[in-house]
């Protein structure tokens, strides 16, 4: 897919990007995504997330730094390249300049908000991310930001698919090492999607017993001492008015409970 001169220029000097920071844009060759560059962060915002993963001695909880403008921008740009090269499905870089750069569209329905819907494909949806997860890992790579909201959904054919996965602004590799990053990418995607899964509890521990299996000996060990420290928090309120996230956090939680029952056959603290 290539960019006419064009529609570089039209991109180019648009104020959308600009000031919305994200622009989608019909070309000649299709849809594409324009992405300026983020504010500046300031890296002290991290240092108390940091210490609290040190501090538990899960070193996946750390934060990556996200220092925003253009090395957050060189940063995406290169982890999306090298997904691509590898045949995950990303958006494909067509376009890169000192304050924006241009990857093809690939859609606007996030997993999550499937999911959350209760769509009649959502849990082949689920399955169908988690093994793309599965396949990336194997490939020797990792995600930045595991979340449901990061995960593309082409709702277009009869039977929706994953269309890709997007939002590389960080690279968790500078913080930690690669079964982290790995095994982090499950936490994210895990927390993010099962407390509102449409799926029995015991269909969606199957399928995380199967993808664990799949994945290398450390991120297994890594996941189970996750679950390990996490267990306790099965005992949160499961009512709907105490917001989104205690919601998600219980879930995760007690499916890291369930998992440590089935492989470790030793009951769990409280």
């Amino acid at each position: 897919m290539a960019l006419s001169p064009q529609d570089l220029h039209r991109i180019a000097q648009s104020r959308g990007w600009r000031d919305g920071r994200v622009e989608v844009f019909d070309t000649a060759s299709g849809k594409v995504t324009v992405k300026g560059l983020r504010a500046t962060r300031h890296a002290a915002r991290y240092h108390l997330l940091n210490g609290v993963a040190r501090l538990l001695g899960l070193p996946f909880l750390q934060a990556a730094p996200m220092p925003g403008g253009r090395q957050a921008q060189q940063t995406e740009v290169a982890r999306l390249r090298a997904l691509h090269g590898v045949g995950a499905r990303v958006p494909e870089v067509l376009h890169v300049d000192e304050d924006h750069f241009v990857m093809r569209w690939l859609g606007q329905d996030h997993l999550g908000d499937v999911i959350q819907s209760h769509h009649p494909q959502a849990a082949a949806l689920w399955r169908e991310a988690g093994d793309a997860l599965v396949r990336l890992h194997a490939a020797g790579q990792y995600l930045s930001q595991g979340f449901a909201r990061n995960m593309i959904v082409d709702g277009a054919p009869a039977a929706p698919r994953l269309a890709g996965l997007i939002d590389f602004e960080d690279d968790p590799l500078q913080v930690m090492s690669l079964p982290d990053a790995q095994v982090r990418d499950w936490l994210t995607y895990l927390h993010s999607t099962l407390w509102m899964l449409p799926m029995p509890e015991a269909e969606a521990d199957a399928r995380i017993d199967a993808w664990m299996a799949a994945e290398s000996p450390a991120v297994r060990a890594r996941y189970l001492q996750a679950c390990r420290r996490m267990s306790w928090l099965r005992f949160l309120p499961r009512h709907r008015r105490f917001g989104r996230d205690t919601l998600s956090l219980q879930a995760a939680a007690a499916a890291a409970h369930r998992y440590l029952q089935r492989h470790t056959g030793a009951p769990t603290s409280d």
